[in-house]
């Protein structure tokens, strides 16, 4: 399988305050979602949060997910939905570079740098491929990405320090947050490891190491995987159709199957 998933499995619900959603981004989507009329696939759908946004449009849509704590804190988002919107949401714990679903979509996303928890080539390709099987011959598949800025890496490292405590939604433990990374030498692959410094109500602390690996891709890369995949990709920038200025931080791919 060969996915780093120990932080979705113990820390997944930090996303919200890490890496909350802007209105740009859900507009985004929800304007493809109005392009191609639906049904609508998300992998790496995590805790449901583009999701649910999509359903509540009037839209089938469908997750799937590796991470069974994220899957269970989408089930947590969705059974607050009132009865018409939560029919419209089927989720799934699958593996996003080997699934198998019975339908065609209109529109197939990955958002947020989650194509990037695939390691491997051969993993990439097989994602890209599912997707292609699985989306209609009119249909887009969105991908997006944060670009790689190496002016972040002092001597090939990178560390972004403690956070500010945030509350365990489930022990109300305060739980704090470091980011340390490094890029191979021949600057390919990033090795890094996430640490969770728990604070407990009888005043000890535990630190909990959530490894992971990622590898090093930018625009040209993802461009000539899609290709290889038989899309055709369009890049645009920071969740607008603008084309790519080279600067902005979001890269947004935006692929049709190829005649």
């Amino acid at each position: 399988m060969n996915i780093d998933l120990k932080r979705y499995e113990l820390f997944g619900w930090d996303y919200e305050h890490f890496a909350p959603l802007t209105d740009k981004e859900v507009v985004w989507y929800k304007k493809f979602a109005h392009r191609t009329g639906g049904p609508v696939l998300e992998l790496a759908c995590g805790t449901g949060r583009l999701l649910t946004s999509i359903a509540k449009e009037g839209y089938e849509i469908v997750g799937i997910d590796l991470s069974t704590n994220m899957l269970h804190l989408a089930r947590g988002r969705t059974s607050q939905l009132p009865p018409e919107v939560k029919k419209r949401i089927q989720l799934y714990n699958m593996n996003m570079s080997d699934f198998q679903l019975k339908r065609k979509f209109g529109l197939i996303f990955i958002a947020d740098n989650s194509f990037r928890v695939l390691k491997t080539k051969e993993q990439q390709l097989s994602c890209l491929k599912c997707v292609y099987h699985h989306l209609r011959p009119d249909g887009k598949f969105l991908m997006t990405e944060r670009r790689f800025d190496p002016t972040k890496f002092v001597n090939g490292r990178r560390e972004i320090p403690w956070s500010e405590p945030i509350r365990h939604p489930l022990s109300g433990d305060l739980v704090k947050r470091k980011i340390e990374i490094q890029l191979t030498k021949n600057g390919k692959r990033m090795h890094g490891v996430m640490l969770y410094k728990t604070g407990h109500a009888n005043g000890s602390e535990t630190v909990e190491k959530c490894p992971f690996e990622i590898p090093v891709m930018l625009k040209d890369d993802y461009i000539s995987l899609f290709s290889e995949a038989g899309f055709s990709p369009r890049v645009f920038v920071g969740y607008e159709e603008q084309e790519n200025d080279e600067k902005n931080s979001i890269l947004c791919f935006v692929c049709d199957k190829s005649e």
